[in-house]
């Protein structure tokens, strides 16, 4: 198995010298849905393609809820799942009201184990 790549050029229009190069960029072979990901786990131990779905829709429900309940989500040798926010920017901490806080982004932080494998990546180069 390899992941394959592609060179994309730097292009800085904003330095007094620009800099310029080229960077590795990741090339996907698409993306693998849920019923595809039940079918393949599924087919490697006794839980059927249902079964699997029903846990899926689950797991993503219970991170749902407990990240509405302030929690972070850490699933073993996954990641774990977390919240950030943004709100204006105040002068006064009074001024600043639960109302203008928002949540900017769900983060995903790669465990170590889940990270480490990727170390044994092997790369191809696509045109």
């Amino acid at each position: 198995m390899s992941i394959r790549y592609r060179l994309t050029e730097v292009k800085d229009n904003i330095s007094n010298k620009p800099k310029r190069g080229y960077y590795a960029q990741v090339v996907t072979k698409g993306t693998i849905d849920t019923e595809t990901l039940c079918q393949h786990i599924a087919s490697s131990c006794s839980l059927t393609t249902a079964d699997m779905a029903a846990a899926i829709i689950a797991l993503s429900q219970n991170i749902t809820n407990y990240l509405l309940e302030g929690y972070n989500v850490n699933i073993n040798g996954i990641g774990t799942f977390s919240l950030s926010a943004e709100s204006e920017v105040v002068e006064n901490e009074k001024d600043l009201k639960a109302h203008s806080v928002r949540v900017k982004n769900v983060n995903f932080r790669s465990a170590v184990s889940l990270k480490k494998a990727m170390t044994k990546s092997k790369f191809v180069k696509v045109r």
